[in-house]
């Protein structure tokens, strides 16, 4: 085989990529793994251009994909927009970067009868926390022209964000205005959406008043400032104000972080020490609300082994769900249609926050809980933060997992594990690999 011809092979992957998944899953298919460019010190200084990630499958070194991205002082992506200055040079591999790519695409160790690409410069070793296999990827500078299709894609003119596996349809000129999603392995009843809407809400007493103020997503004015859109994962930049009176009173910095299975919503609040004197005890509840999951089974860090049903009616069971703080971290909640569509979602926050988080979650299909386009809640989950700080910035992760299934796992091992990342190594290769004989002698 020559060449030209196994790129041209290689060219049509992307499209390989985007056919329907499978009808199964393992946690490793979730897992993009990110690698710090310190470990990988043969690349430092090369050009994100001309780097080109390879694996070995079925005795075949292939092109794979990966994304490169700059990280700024604050240790985040780096976007221009930001106005965070930038670590490093732009586009040059810098110790303070980023690697992205899939686990699924590791493969098999490099050897003399494989087929491969002149100048292999690294191979890294990836030490799955699971299973204990070691599989591998490996690092040329010999291919600068290829180029792999994202496995994410947002458009910003219609406002649609696309996977392989889900599509969600947001306002175009509100980010955080949902309409409908998608899952392509969903097998039940066929309905328009399987989720209403995202939920977010702030709450606040007012100094010298019994009264009480609140804030939902029609308060909220969002506008996207920047997309960032590779091979791996695509994440878009945007700002919101909630407005009380016309007058913006609260301040929003999101990162909405897609990946092929999940998204990552990064919330910075920033609460104006102004507002100390007529506000106190503010308070925020994210949230998905589904639409109309009935017989889903719900699972969390609170009742791990026996599940609630969503049946359109709060249980005892459920009720007291909401009544438990979170500890440790472990905020997870679980919720299964049976029908091909599970959902996993997490709140992180940073270690040092005391201030009491509790689930949020509500099984009502005659409760109306603005804003939402289907009545009820079908059902509710998310988080509550009992207080956020004022006159400070106060950061958190709102995470969600999408998949078909948990392949025999239970959720609570699922959401070990869904956070373990691997052990990885590296170490430069120095010899030239041509298309069938092997290293060169």
């Amino acid at each position: 085989m020559t060449l030209p011809c196994l790129i041209f092979i290689c060219a049509m992957l992307p499209f390989a990529a985007t056919a329907a998944p499978k009808n199964r899953f393992h946690v490793e298919a979730q897992q993009v793994i990110e690698i710090k460019a310190i470990e990988l010190a043969e690349l430092i200084g090369k050009s994100f251009a001309d780097l080109s990630v390879l694996s070995v499958k079925n005795g075949m070194l292939t092109p794979v994909p990966h994304q490169l991205e700059d990280f700024d002082v604050e240790g985040r992506s780096w976007f221009k927009e930001s106005g965070v200055r930038l670590l490093g040079q732009e586009n040059i591999v810098d110790p303070h970067d980023s690697l992205f790519f899939r686990y699924a695409d590791t493969g098999q160790r490099l050897d003399s009868v494989d087929s491969g690409f002149t100048q292999i410069i690294a191979e890294i070793q990836i030490l799955s926390s699971q299973t204990e296999d070691v599989r591998y990827l490996y690092v040329t500078d010999q291919l600068r022209a290829l180029h792999h299709l994202p496995l994410t894609l947002y458009d910003q003119t219609t406002g649609i964000i696309r996977s392989q596996y889900f599509s969600l349809h947001t306002n175009p000129n509100d980010l955080l205005s949902w309409n409908d999603f998608t899952y392509a392995t969903y097998q039940g009843n066929q309905q328009s959406s399987l989720l209403d809407t995202l939920k977010i809400r702030i709450e606040a007493g007012v100094v010298f008043d019994v009264a009480s103020i609140a804030f939902d997503n029609s308060d909220i004015k969002t506008q996207v400032t920047a997309v960032k859109q590779g091979p791996i994962r695509t994440i878009i930049l945007a700002k919101s104000q909630f407005l009380f009176a016309r007058i913006p009173v609260l301040f929003l910095d999101i990162r909405f972080n897609i990946l092929p299975q999940q998204f990552n919503i990064d919330v910075d609040i920033n609460v104006p020490a102004i507002l100390a004197a007529f506000l106190h005890n503010p308070r925020a509840t994210i949230s998905i609300d589904g639409n109309n999951l009935l017989g889903s089974d719900v699972l969390t860090t609170f009742n791990p082994t026996i599940p609630t049903k969503v049946d359109g009616q709060m249980s005892i069971a459920e009720q007291l769900l909401s009544s438990n703080l979170v500890t440790n971290g472990k905020s997870w909640i679980w919720l299964s249609t049976n029908a091909g569509f599970d959902i996993h979602t997490e709140l992180h926050v940073p270690s040092n926050f005391k201030a009491p988080i509790s689930l949020h979650y509500i099984d009502n299909l005659t409760l109306e809980e603005t804003p939402e386009r289907f009545a009820g809640q079908g059902p509710n989950i998310g988080y509550k933060i009992h207080q956020i700080p004022i006159n400070d910035v106060f950061k958190f992760r709102f995470s969600a997992y999408f998949t078909d299934s948990i392949g025999g796992i239970s959720p609570q091992e699922f959401a070990a594990r869904i956070k373990d990342t691997p052990a990885i190594a590296s170490q430069p290769i120095r010899d030239a690999f041509n298309l069938v004989q092997g290293p060169k002698q």
